[in-house]
């Protein structure tokens, strides 16, 4: 088949790889004008204007790594050789864990720690040299060629080819992965198809930086995420590729007044004032390496291209974010994209040219292993709202998950490695809470969060962390 995919990030990139190994003719296409960088570190300074997120940390999870693993050993190959680092759960189970021994299966608990524009210029570099992929940068689409197709139970527009400033190009299939930026719907309206569309806001903003560790200095955590809540303001520390790292802070959209002194300009005074964060920004540990970036108009969203059992349009299909994304502060969109673009390739291997029943297999596909986890967080939004609604000077809404399954992640190996499973997509988003066994370990010590010892405080409440804050800016004026 010759296919179109337009967006080259990592949807686009995996999805490219995966049908070229097939033996399809890809017609990439990327509507930023992206000469191949010489290395890493030029990559981080890649000027990708159509995906502003690449500015900032992301996570490839287990899920996508053992794609990579088993599908593309090249490419993980390569990002191991440019600096990329391996991660597994026996690197960074915590030393209060009360069993430490590896078990069969943790081989799969291992993910990579990278930054986007490493592991994006990784892929790229894989791409442009498989023969039968043909990437053009610098080219938008303008429009889809279409013709008329039919379905099973009706007449529906097919899709042959998209129009683009550089000229029309035919193609069996087009795929739109092209972020959640993507035109698709006005794409699709232009050629008289209306897509369904569920959207939810995700009510916070975040703002990260990335560092570098200096010569001779450790990593001050060995673990390869940090992340956790103050109630009012999350906050999580990414490892990257080649000893470099980056801090998240993240805001409700409703604080205003927190969000007029968490600023790009204070955020290495923002992170200094939490524990988890700053050992990491200590001067003597980490320089920083980029400014600081805000990143704001998040939100969950989900499309569908098959309604009650019928494509509304052939020979088009849209993966990744263009189709179903999720609040990016979770971390999981790399590695969804990555899993639509699996499905993708496995759709058309079963059913060739029968675009209906590949449309069909990718979308019910997609509905029990991508959907969940835009359900899980539009629920996580909305409790982190909750929280932040009723924190009180700064302390986390007592809940189960907050006094009973994550600091039992860190005592408990069962636990532990059940909640590592899920966060890096290899189980369901309710795995915990739907097991017996493990809920009720959780409930048992939830039920004794009143008797432990008093734990270190996760950073100041509210109005100290304000306070400390409008006290530097004076200072700085």
């Amino acid at each position: 088949m010759n296919i179109v995919i337009t967006g080259a990030g990592i949807a686009g990139l995996m999805s490219s790889l995966f049908l070229a190994r097939d033996g399809h003719h890809i017609i990439l296409i990327e509507r930023d004008d992206t000469p191949l960088p010489t290395g890493p570190e030029d990559a981080f300074t890649w000027t990708r204007r159509g995906a502003p997120q690449v500015r900032h940390p992301h996570a490839f999870l287990a899920r996508i790594r053992n794609i990579l693993r088993d599908d593309l050993p090249d490419v993980r190959r390569e990002l191991l050789d440019h600096g990329v680092v391996e991660v597994g759960w026996n690197d960074v189970a915590p030393d209060t864990i009360d069993d430490p021994t590896p078990q069969p299966g943790d081989e799969d608990l291992v993910l990579l720690a990278s930054r986007r524009t490493t592991f994006e210029w990784v892929l790229r570099r894989a791409a442009i040299r498989t023969q039968s992929v043909d990437l053009r940068d610098g080219v938008k689409v303008t429009g889809l060629m279409t013709a008329n197709g039919t379905t099973r139970t009706g007449a529906v527009p097919r899709v042959t080819g998209v129009h683009t400033t550089a000229g029309d190009i035919p193609a069996d299939l087009v795929v739109d992965a092209g972020g959640r930026h993507s035109s698709v719907t006005r794409l699709l309206a232009a050629i008289g198809v209306t897509l369904p569309e569920q959207k939810h806001d995700a009510g916070m903003v975040y703002l990260s930086r990335f560092y570098r560790l200096r010569e001779g200095a450790s990593e001050p955590d060995r673990a390869a995420f940090t992340a956790g809540t103050l109630g009012y303001l999350g906050y999580g520390v990414f490892r990257g590729d080649n000893r470099t790292f980056s801090v998240t802070i993240a805001i409700g959209t409703e604080d205003k007044e927190l969000r007029t002194y968490v600023q790009p300009s204070s955020f290495d005074a923002a992170a200094a004032l939490l524990p988890a964060s700053q050992p990491w920004v200590n001067p003597e540990i980490a320089e920083p390496i980029a400014e600081a970036h805000s990143m704001a108009g998040l939100v969950n969203r989900v499309r569908d291209l098959v309604i009650d059992g019928r494509p509304l349009v052939l020979g088009f299909q849209a993966i990744g974010d263009a189709l179903i994304c999720t609040n990016p502060l979770y971390g999981r969109g790399c590695s969804l994209g990555a899993m639509h673009a699996r499905l993708l390739g496995d759709a058309i291997r079963h059913h060739g040219g029968d675009a209906e029943a590949a449309a069909l297999e990718l979308h019910a596909n997609a509905q029990d292993e991508i959907l969940p986890w835009y359900e899980a967080s539009v629920a996580q939004d909305e409790a982190s709202r909750m929280a932040r609604q009723s924190a009180d000077g700064g302390e986390a809404l007592t809940s189960l998950i907050t006094e009973g399954l994550l600091p039992l992640t860190r005592l408990d190996a069962v636990v532990g490695r059940a909640f590592f499973r899920t966060v890096n997509l290899l189980s369901s988003p309710d795995a915990v809470m739907n097991d017996a066994e493990l809920i009720g370990r959780v409930l048992a010590y939830w039920q004794t969060r009143h008797t432990r010892p008093p734990v270190a405080p996760a950073g100041p409440p509210r109005d100290e962390m304000i306070a400390a804050l409008a006290g530097q800016t004076a200072r700085a004026g």
